[in-house]
């Protein structure tokens, strides 16, 4: 007798058994396969979805533009930038490097701080300092460097102003010393920049 009871028991074990693997309304134990093959495809979802992030990232990065404005208060009696509408026409090289002595010297070191170094070395290969629509404007590039190293001053005298563009190790600045509407850049700069970075 106990016999029998112990095959319906073992039986009645075995059917429950069966019945739990069959029924698929049941949630998988943590051991189970399916919940294994989850755990290792999630990295995979994980990285999929990180990765364009990162990418889309490095692209803003690239066409970002860093500005940097040191508004120039005149002092009594100090020359102003209009001094320089009579070198138009003229190389730096002409009589007085005008990017390192004088009024323009004095406010670029100004303005620039530990970057003005850079800009006389990525104005090696330079025009002479040219005019547009009362505007002056001088640039360049670094020798044998001109994809990579390149700048422009633009002078409005009228304002007593600078802006100036500056790429250097992949990086675009613009540095301006006056507050309100920004120094246009002239056409031959807008060429410039469009053709150094687009």
């Amino acid at each position: 007798m106990s016999r029998n009871l112990f095959n319906v028991a073992a039986l009645a074990l075995a059917a429950a058994a069966l019945l739990a693997a069959c029924d698929k309304t049941k949630s998988p134990s943590p051991t189970t396969a399916p919940a294994a093959d989850a755990a290792a495809a999630m990295p995979h979802a994980e990285a999929k979805v990180e990765e364009p992030a990162a990418t889309a990232q490095v692209q803003a990065s690239s066409f970002e533009i860093k500005q940097v404005n040191v508004l120039h208060v005149t002092k009594e009696g100090e020359e102003g930038l209009s001094s320089l509408t009579g070198l138009k026409g003229k190389y730096r090289w002409d009589g007085v490097d005008y990017l390192k002595e004088g009024v323009l010297a004095q406010r670029l070191k100004t303005l620039l701080g530990d970057q003005y170094e850079t800009v006389l070395k990525n104005l090696e290969t330079v025009g002479p300092l040219e005019a547009q629509d009362g505007e002056l404007y001088v640039f360049g590039n670094r020798q044998h460097q001109g994809g990579e190293e390149s700048a422009a001053i633009v002078i409005n005298p009228e304002r007593n102003g600078l802006r100036i563009w500056l790429l250097s190790a992949g990086q675009q600045t613009v540095f301006t010393d006056v507050d309100g509407e920004a120094i246009r850049w002239p056409e031959s700069v807008q060429t410039l920049i469009k053709n150094q970075v687009g």
